[in-house]
């Protein structure tokens, strides 16, 4: 399934700040909830047949979306799961020049979205594992 991303927003018709039966009722039946850390503020959603997860505040309030496949995620028509690691680096980068590389991943604050690639170190020509989108101030 495509899911268009909205840097800063969420992703199309999911907007961050979205309660837990506001992102329930928008993604439909099938989800499993769990506590995704032991120290984790809300239990987060695992949507399995979309290929995505939504995490909460404490408040339960939807701030970031990590998506895996059979997810689609598209950022300005492009899907970022449907290219190798390196080059998905490569279009973040023409969006956001401070873009920060990790080993297994990378992040880019300005778009609110990040990769997770952790086989990048050994063949960063697969795809990343999934995409997180997420709302402001959610890594500070």
């Amino acid at each position: 399934m495509k899911y268009d991303i909205a840097p800063g927003k969420g992703i199309k018709g999911i907007p961050f700040g979205t309660g837990v039966s506001g992102v329930r009722a928008a993604l439909g039946a099938g989800f499993k909830s769990f506590m995704r850390t032991p120290g984790a503020a809300h239990p987060c959603d695992y949507f399995a047949g979309a290929g995505l997860f939504a995490n909460y505040d404490k408040t339960g309030r939807l701030e970031a979306i990590e998506l895996a496949s059979p997810a689609a995620p598209e950022l300005y028509g492009i899907n970022l799961l449907g290219m190798g690691f390196e080059q998905a680096v490569k279009y973040l980068k023409s969006k956001d020049p401070q873009l920060e590389r990790e080993v297994d991943g990378a992040i880019s604050l300005a778009l609110g979205i990040s990769l997770y690639a952790p086989h990048a170190v050994n063949d960063p020509k697969l795809p990343p594992e999934s995409v997180l989108v997420f709302a402001p101030g959610y890594y500070d």
